[in-house]
Parts: structure tokens; sequence; C-alpha cells
């Protein structure tokens, strides 16, 4: 895997969060909470750096 559990665990978070950004108008906030993040600003500063792009970014290029 060459990643530690916790690199594998936000991974995972991000690729979940991902999805609910694609596919559903939750509000960024309900999507850090479902996709396991204790607060938007985390999960917004997380996703930027494992994704290159902020949520707003992300979510209008997929939509």
């Amino acid at each position: 895997m060459h990643q530690t559990p916790i690199e594998y665990l936000l991974n995972y978070r991000v690729e979940q969060a991902k999805k609910l950004l694609r596919h559903s108008e939750l509000s960024i906030t309900d999507i850090a909470l479902r996709a396991g993040f204790s607060t938007s600003a985390y999960f917004s500063k997380i996703f930027k750096e494992r994704v290159g792009m902020t949520l707003r970014e992300y979510r209008q290029r997929q939509g």
C-alpha cells in the first residue's frame, strides 16, 4: 500500500467526498461530516492538499 493507515483513511474520505460533490447538492459542511471529517475547515484543507483544487473548483468542474 505504501501509505500509513492515516493516509489511507484520509484518501478514502476524500474519495467519498468527491462522490458526494459530484452527485449531490449537499452543503460542504454536510459532505465533510458524511465523509468523516470533524470540521469543514479541516476537510477543505485536506481536500485541497490531495486533489489540488478547492472544493468549489472541483464541484464546478464536475457539474
